[in-house]
């Protein structure tokens, strides 16, 4: 199999998926040279799709709550990912679509955003907003 057995609507997810432009791409050629461009090639795509998968399975049944009673150190932010990706790894934390909010000291949140694109601070009331 390969992206030309693809429809072109599973092609543009898939461009969407791994951040690649497709707001030119007029046909189902011009997607796939943009994946190509990006270097998202059939095997990449097939060995991201498998890794997915193997995390999933690995990942723990029931999802660790944020402690809203904890007492924090006082230098502690709420930093939120903004990037498009199901899941990202940065400095030793996760973020994914489904619990983009994770709390970290100020000098590693100031870190995150000197090295990555797609995060921002966020505040108590967005993150409650979202999970309720």
């Amino acid at each position: 199999m390969s992206f030309e057995t693809l429809k072109i609507s599973e092609l543009k997810k898939i461009a969407e998926d791994f951040g690649v432009e497709t707001e030119q791409s007029k046909n189902k050629t011009d997607v796939i040279a943009a994946l190509a461009e990006e270097g998202v090639t059939w095997a990449v795509y097939q060995k991201t799709i498998k890794d997915i998968a193997e995390a999933l399975e690995e990942a723990p049944a029931e999802t660790v709550k944020f402690d809203h009673k904890k007492d924090l150190p006082k230098d502690t932010v709420l930093v939120r990912m903004t990037r498009d990706n199901y899941s990202y790894d940065t400095l030793g934390y996760t973020f994914t679509k489904d619990h983009p909010f994770v709390a970290m000291k100020e000098e590693e949140a100031q870190e995150v955003f000197d090295r990555e694109e797609g995060f921002r601070l966020a505040n108590p009331k967005e993150a409650q907003d979202f999970y309720n």
